[in-house]
Parts: structure tokens; sequence; C-alpha cells
């Protein structure tokens, strides 16, 4: 076929399968049909609070969850394929005398990085933070205490030498933030930020805030969660840390949060690393929920309004796109309820064409870039018109500027 009219198929290919690509609908797989305990003798839809990928074919999934609708027992972690077929080489016992929960997965240098509730891993005592093997063996003697009664981790960043975990957490009088070594697992004294709710002269396990979102970002510490003071320094809500000691709140960075519960739950860097995306619960004068920050000041811009009705959870910027997941709605909550996907520039535009629809609140996301789709975990039940139960996978996610369909990159 002459090149011109192979040029001509192509876009018109692209130009018949454009539409459909905004009606987004969940992939076959993955199907788990996840299921966690109701407190009492029923099970119901479990919950997916973390994902990460392992590699380029593996997808990490952590929440509140005790087995698949099979029957297949998994403790709030498993292991997927790429293809969304459930890894049955991969277990990890996770046991609590109360609730199991998995908050937070990093993965670095071959090693898994666990975070949430829970008292042991595959038998042995760790408390809330444990470090695995890549096929989820236990790490020896890499115990840092975060022990405390009601301690829970949130959020984990892996930089080069050190392990930044974020939660509520009163052990050792680290109050919301610890820095841990990567060899040793020794939690670093010297380096202490200490959350407090309220700006005060006399910090407090009582008082403290706690840590929601993390993001390394090679020089510093980005620190989002429920806080008015951190590291001795007044910062509402989101905070730039030194990676070594003393913890030193950045020099010039002032949050422009001043409203509403006050919660940042979830971050983006931009590539340049000059863009500062904060979803959470707060206010900012006239914006709500999802700001763009200058990322070395933290001001907000004032020309960028997406206005998320409710709670932004989860964050994932790809190209021109940023996806936010979350308890949201709005005049039309068909066209963006619970996960949507907004111009990362310009004033914030929601693409109202982009239907996934996931019928309860989207808490993680993660983009598998090789394949170009947007995993998502949370408490929904269904996404469209399909069953899931708390995990889903949206199979095309486009970039702007190439067209992706099933995979297939048509130019």
């Amino acid at each position: 076929m002459p090149a011109p009219l192979v040029r001509a198929s192509a876009f018109l290919l692209a130009a018949l399968i454009a539409p459909c690509l905004h009606a987004q609908s969940a992939d076959a797989d993955p199907d788990l049909g996840l299921l966690r305990d109701d407190g009492g003798a029923q099970l119901v839809s479990g919950q997916v609070r973390a994902l990460a990928m392992q590699g380029t074919r593996r997808i990490l999934v952590g929440g509140d969850f005790v087995r698949s609708a099979d029957g297949t027992a998994h403790t709030s972690l498993l292991r997927l394929d790429a293809d969304g077929t459930l890894d049955a080489d991969f277990h990890v016992e996770l046991a609590s005398a109360g609730l199991v929960q998995v908050n937070a997965i990093a993965v670095a240098d071959g090693f898994i990085y666990v975070g949430g509730r829970f008292q042991s891993v595959n038998g042995e005592a760790r408390a809330n933070l444990a470090k695995l093997s890549a096929d989820g063996e236990l790490v020896p003697d890499w115990s840092p205490a975060l022990d405390g009664p009601t301690d829970t981790v949130h959020a984990i960043a892996v930089g080069p030498d050190a392990v930044y975990v974020g939660g509520d957490f009163t052990a050792q009088d680290l109050w919301g933030l610890a820095r841990i070594d990567r060899a040793s697992g020794a939690i670093d004294p010297a380096w202490r930020a200490q959350t407090q709710a309220f700006v005060t002269p006399t910090p407090s396990a009582g008082g403290r805030g706690n840590v929601r979102s993390l993001l390394h970002t090679g020089t510093d510490l980005v620190v989002g969660g429920y806080f008015r003071q951190i590291a001795g320094q007044a910062h509402a809500s989101v905070a730039r840390l030194s990676l070594t000691a003393p913890a030193t709140p950045a020099a010039g960075f002032h949050s422009p949060i001043n409203g509403g519960e006050r919660y940042v739950y979830a971050l983006a860097l931009s590539r340049d690393r000059d863009t500062l995306y904060a979803g959470g619960d707060f206010f900012a004068g006239a914006q709500q929920h999802l700001l763009r920050l200058d990322a070395q000041l933290g001001n907000a811009d004032p020309d960028w309004k997406p206005q998320p009705s409710a709670q932004v959870r989860a964050l994932v910027l790809l190209g021109e796109w940023l996806y936010a997941g979350g308890s949201f709605g709005g005049a039309q909550p068909q066209a963006y309820a619970n996960l949507m996907r907004v111009a990362s520039g310009g004033t914030g535009a929601r693409d109202t064409g982009w239907l996934p629809s996931p019928d309860a609140r989207v808490g993680a996301l993660h983009e598998d870039g090789v394949r170009k789709r947007l995993y998502l975990g949370g408490e929904f039940v269904r996404v469209g018109t399909s069953s899931r139960n708390g995990l889903a996978r949206i199979g095309q996610v486009v970039d702007p500027d190439v067209i992706f369909y099933d995979g297939i990159d048509i130019e």
C-alpha cells in the first residue's frame, strides 16, 4: 500500500478509536473479588490502599483484605503479573491481634518496603514496617521499633541512604516522621521532624499531627499530612525538609493551605521538579482539595482550579494529564465521580468525557508506563458497569502525544 494511504488509514483508525478512549471501563483483568472481614462474621468488599510496580511486569497490592473470591487467602498484601494473574508464589503472612492493614509500599534496589498496621511478618515480630526481599522473604535484623500501641505507618519514601517513613506514631518521640538507615534499619535520632496539630513552643505526643504522604525529590523531602508545625517551625499540611540531620524546613517554602480539614493525602512532582501538586481535604483561599504549587516557594497557581467537590486521596502525573482519585463528585458526578483527569497546566480543566466512574472512594493510583494502564485501588465495588472489589485497571491511558489502544501505538 502506498505510504500516503498507509498514513491516511492510520489517521482514520485513530479517529475512529479516539472517541472510544473517553468511555473508560475497567479491564477484564484484574478481577480478584477481594474480600475483607466486616468485624463480625461476614466478608465484604475489600479495600486497596497501596499500589507499587515491581520491575515492569508485576504490581504489588496492599490494603485491607483477607482473601480473593476464589478462596485464596491473602492478608492485605499480594502480587499480580502484568496480565492481572495472581502470583501464587508470592505469599507474605501479615498478622496482628487486631486489624491488619497495608497503607504504603515502596520498591527500591530489589527490596520491598511495606508499611501499615501489623505486629508480625512471616511469623517474625515486625511492628508496622517491614523490609522484604523481591520474593517476599523477610529481611532479618531490619526492624525499626515503630511499635507504639496505636502506631500506624501511612507513607514511605526511599532515598539513596535512608527510608523516610510517615504516619501516626509516638514511638521514640518521633511523632509522625522518621528517617531510617536502609542497611541497618536503625532510626536516626538526630533527624527529628516532630509534627504538631498546632503551633506550640512545647511539642508533645498528645498534640502531634500525622503524615499521610511523602515525596523524595532527590534534594529534599516533601511531606504532606495533618499538621500546623513540623521540625519546630510553622507549616500548614505541606512542607519541604532537608534529607540529612538536623531535619530543617526549606527556607522560603510556605504552604497556602488555610482552612478545611487541612489534610494533604497525596503529592506529585513534575518531571522538571518545578511544579508540585497536592491533593487532600483542605481549602486555600478560593481553591479546594487540589492545588498546583510552585515547588520551591509553595505559592498556589490561582488560575489552576479543578475544584473537586471533596477530598483527593491519590495523584498520578502522566504527561499533560494529572489523574486524581478520591471521594468527590460535582454538578455532573457521572462525568468525574471519584476519579478524574485534569490538565496539568492552564486552568486545570477536567476531561469530562473521560468516564471510569468508580462508585466509591479511590485511595490509590499507579500508572504502568510500559503498557499505558492505570491501576486504581479503593473502596469501590464497581467501575462503570464492571464489578470490581477494590481493585481495577483501566487499559487505555492516553498520552497526549500518542494514541494508544490496547497497547498498539498508532502513528
